[in-house]
Parts: C-alpha cells; structure tokens; sequence
C-alpha cells in the first residue's frame, strides 16, 4: 500500500514537472530569438534537458518499488539510488558547460543586449522553477523519496540559470554585460558542488554505507531498553536506498531457555522497527557470550557425542534409565550439563550422594566443567 502511494506521488509530480518544463522551453526558446537573447535560448534548451531527468525520475520510481523476488530478495530500491546518481551527473554536466561559456564570454566578451521581453521570460522562468523546486522537495521529503529531494533541486539549478539570464539582461541594459558571466561562475561552482554531494552520498549507499552516528545511537539505545539484553556486539547497518537494515548479536543470560532468548530477540526486533525511522529489516542473533573475536566453545562436543560419552559412565548408576531431560551449556570452552530425574526414582532417592557419583564419574573429560541434578515431578 505505502509503495503504491509512493509511485503515484512521484508519477504525479514527475508529470506536473515535466508539463511546466515543456511550456517553459518553448516559451524561453521563441521569446530567445525574438529578443535577440543567446542565454535564454540555452535556457530553453537547458529546459528540454529537464524532462529527460523527469522521464528518469518516473522510470526509476516504477522500478525501485516493485516488491522483493528470487533474483533480488531485498528489493529493488537501489534503483532509485543509481538514478540519483546520474541526476546528480547530469547536474555537473550542466553547470560545467555553463561554467566554460561564462569564462569563454568573460574571456572575448562576446555579450549580445537582448530586449526588455527578455526580462519577463527569465522572471517567468525563476518563478516557475522556484515553484517546481518547493513543490517537488515537499513531496520528496513527504514520501521520503531521494529520488524526488534530488530532482528538486536541479530544479533549483534552473532557477539560478535563469537568474543569471535576468542579471545578463538587466546588466546589458545598464552597461555592465560582464556581470552575466561574473554571476555565472559563481552560481555554476555552486552547482557543481552541490552535484558532488549529491553523487557521493549515493555511491556510499551503493557501497553499503552504515548509518550515520546520531541514527546508531538511537538504535543502540533501543537495544539496551530491551529487558534481558546484557550486551550488543557485532551491531551492522547498512543502506539500501532509504531503507535501512541492521544485523545484529545480543548477548543474554547463558542459562536461560532458547524460547525466552527468542522472546527476547523478538521484542528487540519489534521495538527497533516501532523507534526507527525507515528500519526495513533486523536480523537478531542470540548469544550466550561475546563471540565476536573468538569462539572458545567451538571445539566442544555436540549434543549426540556428549551423549555417548555420559553413556559409557552413567548407563549403570542409580536413576540414569529414567533421565527425563538433559540441557547442555556452551559456554568459556567448557560444559555445563543439567539433568532432570524423577523425585521418586525407585533405585536410589535423589541426593548429593548420587550428584557426586555422577560428576566423578565424568572428572576425566576436561571439557565438562560441572553437573548438577534437578528433581522433577513425575507428572513434569
């Protein structure tokens, strides 16, 4: 539902963007000739250049919003990333040629006076644009599209080309025609270096960026509020679009149950999602340790070889026929087992007695550090 919103915001703005920019050219290109204006014909055809960003805009939306598949099981909102990316090229692109033509015109001084219409097609243009700009930044940030915040402000860019038309003008008239080229340049180096921003901080999403710090903060903070969280480690975040996604090992109480440490991990998981902005996915792991720099209990046993080695020295101790659950922790490189006999075992009752004869009975495995024996009911 919110993706289906999303692409119909996008396409309707991308479709106002491009009718205004097609009356734009046409009005700047006719009026150009007309006014004798070499700068507002560019404009024009600046304009044109528009509405391919605006085809790539509609394009990139469709596409980034489609749901995951086989063939990309985490979406597809890295289109929307790479056509930032050429968004923000096509940005330098422009204000790159406009600043060679300003310097080459500064350079001869090859300015033509253009007539007074000219003013009212460049006021019309900053207008319009500086509209456009407001308008599809709004409905950007709304909708939380890059794609659109991006496109909005080459829109900006337009209002400052069209700006630099008004200044030719008005400095043609007044005698001061290099003030077209001087305006120029400053407002191209800007330009340029907003494109730059806007291309680096798509490639670092490209790159699986992590999330900025104020944002980790918060997550960290999120996790530790969980109750029966005793640590984080391994905490990883990276972009993929404007989704975010965090992977991530809680550590929690060694003896406690795999379904309470489960719980735990859930409420985790359910709480990022409620206090994150943007959290697409979280992938908790649970730990009884820091595992992060090594795993000291990796080369213990597992379950099905302990059980033949406690076998071989318990199968003729009192009780061991009616063990009803054995639990084992992993934990610093050692074993610690719990076993659970009925209360009213017939062939010795439960005492410390028979606990100690089945910890000497396993003294020669250094790996188990300890054994304790619970007393359960027989209905348990």
């Amino acid at each position: 539902m919110q993706n289906n919103i999303k692409e119909k915001t996008i396409l309707f703005v991308s479709l106002i963007n491009a009718g205004v920019n097609t009356l734009l050219a046409i009005l700047k290109i006719i009026i150009g000739k007309i006014g004798h204006s070499q700068a507002l014909i560019a404009d024009g055809i600046h304009s044109f250049s528009d509405l391919i960003s605006d085809a790539l805009v509609f394009v990139a939306a469709r596409a980034s919003v489609q749901h995951p598949d086989q063939e990309h099981p985490y979406g597809h909102q890295r289109i929307e990333t790479i056509t930032t990316i050429v968004i923000g090229l096509i940005l330098f692109a422009v204000s790159a040629t406009l600043l060679d033509e300003a310097i080459l015109r500064l350079i001869h001084r090859t300015f033509e006076k253009p007539t007074t219409t000219v003013v009212i097609a460049a006021i019309i243009s900053i207008i319009a644009n500086e509209w456009l700009f407001h308008y599809s930044r709004s409905r950007g940030e709304k909708i939380n599209s890059n794609l659109l915040i991006s496109n909005a402000w080459h829109k900006r860019s337009d209002v400052y080309i069209s700006i630099i038309v008004l200044i030719s003008v008005i400095g043609s008239i007044i005698g001061w025609p290099w003030l077209d080229a001087v305006g120029a340049i400053i407002i191209a180096i800007l330009i340029i270096k907003m494109a730059i921003a806007m291309v680096w901080q798509s490639v670092q999403e490209l790159i699986d960026h992590g999330v900025d710090e104020k944002t980790l903060a918060k997550i960290k903070k999120t996790i530790n509020s969980v109750a029966g969280v005793r640590s984080i480690h391994q905490l990883r975040t990276r972009l993929h679009g404007n989704s975010i996604f965090v992977d991530l090992h809680i550590i929690v109480d060694p003896f406690i149950s795999v379904s309470e440490g489960h719980h735990i991990g859930e409420e985790v998981h359910l709480k990022l999602l409620k206090n994150i902005k943007n959290l697409n996915d979280v992938t908790v792991h649970i730990d009884p340790e820091d595992d992060e720099t090594a795993r000291p209990s990796l080369h213990l046993p597992n379950r099905e070889t302990v059980k033949k080695m406690l076998e071989e020295r318990w199968s003729s101790l009192p009780g061991y026929s009616k063990i009803k659950k054995m639990t084992l922790h992993y934990l610093e490189g050692h074993l610690y087992i719990e076993i659970y006999l009925p209360a009213d075992t017939s062939e010795k009752k439960i005492t410390e007695e028979l606990a100690v004869e089945y910890r000497q009975s396993v003294q020669d495995i250094p790996e188990i550090m300890s054994v304790v024996i619970h007393r359960t009911p027989n209905n348990k």
